[in-house]
């Protein structure tokens, strides 16, 4: 798909507000009203960008999160069709480097994050598991970016509408509404709390092919001292689209996309010259196996 400045502009503003008015898009990245409209139109139609809610994981109890990476003995495809079964298990990736298998973890709390890494360490092949338990998930299009701000039960009317939300994250209030049976003011009033309270975040979510044929990596950096400093730097990287605070095998975990094999060593180089960076690994994803939050 080919796309421009302005298409780059609009969809940088659909990642912070997935709901905004077309006449705020418009006065946002400096077109007039149809031309916002027909640029989401094909934006949309492409198939490589969607507008979702994403759910904060808190809403349905889940408040535990690891990155794991698995060194297999043997075929690694086997143990990945047995770990793509765990609900747990959120992402999962194929990766060139000293891991085998990269997988994301999100648990109910940290005996049931405790015990889901048992469970993996006990599949057929899995040599050894090696962890990063987050501290705090500081950028990602599959998490919220602000905290979940408790405001009351979350009950079945509201959960109808996150699913609603989720499948389309402009879907009108009218529709949102009908599809849970309210008034559209009553509809209107429970989203906007929603919202409100970090419950859930509308926004754009891109593929990386959007832009071309990228080069997924992932990297993890140890820091002496604290790691603040180094991520603060780290968060203002345009390729980085992903980035955790760890504690365990790592004080930092990264996933940037990158179009060329220099740009990829540019990145990672600019990042062990960071002041405070004792060590960094990368590895390279080859397979995204599932990506389900």
């Amino acid at each position: 798909m080919d796309t421009d400045a302005f298409d780059r502009a609009l969809l940088a503003e659909l990642r912070q507000d997935g709901r905004a008015t077309f006449e705020a898009l418009a006065q946002a990245v400096g077109l007039s009203r149809p031309a916002v409209t027909a640029r989401m139109r094909r934006l949309l139609e492409s198939g490589l960008v969607t507008i979702v809610g994403v759910v904060h994981p808190s809403v349905f109890g889940l408040t535990a999160y690891a990155h794991v990476g698995l060194t297999v003995q043997g075929p690694a495809l086997p143990v990945a069709e047995l770990l793509r079964t765990f609900d747990e298990v959120p992402f999962l990736s194929a990766v060139a480097g000293r891991f085998s298998l990269i997988a994301e973890l999100r648990c109910a709390d940290q005996p049931a994050l405790a015990a889901t890494i048992r469970r993996v360490a006990a599949l057929p092949g899995v040599r050894k598991v090696e962890t990063g338990v987050y501290t705090e998930i500081r950028k990602d299009t599959h998490f919220p970016p602000g905290p979940y701000h408790e405001v009351g039960e979350i009950d079945e009317i509201d959960r109808g509408l996150l699913a609603h939300l989720r499948r389309d994250g402009r879907a009108t209030f009218d529709s949102l509404a009908a599809g849970v049976g309210l008034s559209t003011s009553a509809a209107r009033t429970r989203v906007l709390r929603l919202l409100d309270s970090g419950a859930v975040h509308v926004g754009a979510r891109v593929s990386a092919r959007a832009w071309g044929a990228p080069l997924l990596t992932g990297f993890e950096v140890t820091v002496g001292g604290d790691p603040g400093p180094v991520v603060a730097v780290l968060e203002e990287v345009p390729q980085i689209q992903y980035l955790a605070t760890a504690v365990g095998r790592a004080d930092v975990i990264c996933t940037a996309v990158t179009y060329e094999a220099d740009e990829t060593l540019r990145l990672l180089d600019d990042v062990r010259g960071m002041p405070g960076v004792l060590g960094l690994e990368a590895w390279t994803h080859l397979d995204v196996l599932k990506e389900k939050y």
